[in-house]
């Protein structure tokens, strides 16, 4: 018989993901080197106002870089508007955002051993669709 409390975390983990609006839910944390691609989709109210346009949390990706240098191939495909904000440890944030109408970033990257997090966004506080790609080289 599996104790009350295991069988009640569950939900409780479910619930604490999905804060901060639209139907981003926390992704496990992905780690170097990568197989495949890896593809996060999803759809997000972003409401969080940062200098990277409006933010949805939690973040769509958090990938742990465990080699001295990794290429990445970075991709996001969504809405107009859209933005990508990847932000590392010691500070190290990088904002990209879709130009015109095409709601496209492409941003290749060189990445140092840490651990990064990939948040999605929009130049309005609008429902925003997405495909995030991390391809490594």
């Amino acid at each position: 018989m599996k104790p009350l409390v295991s069988i009640l975390s569950l939900p409780v983990l479910v619930l604490s993901l999905a804060v901060g609006g639209g139907a981003a839910l926390a992704q496990p944390v992905a780690q170097t080197p990568l197989s495949s691609t890896l593809q996060v989709s999803g759809s997000v109210i972003p409401q969080q106002r940062s200098s990277c346009g409006f933010l949805s949390q939690p973040a769509a990706q958090v990938l742990q870089v465990n080699q001295d240098f990794v290429s990445l191939d970075i991709a996001v495909t969504g809405s107009p508007g859209l933005t990508l904000l990847i932000q590392g440890a010691g500070g190290f944030s990088e904002c990209h955002s879709a130009s015109g109408s095409s709601g496209t970033i492409n941003a290749p990257g060189l990445l140092n051993r840490d651990t990064y997090s990939f948040y999605i966004g929009n130049t309005n506080p609008t429902q925003t669709s997405y495909t995030l790609r991390l391809t490594q080289n």
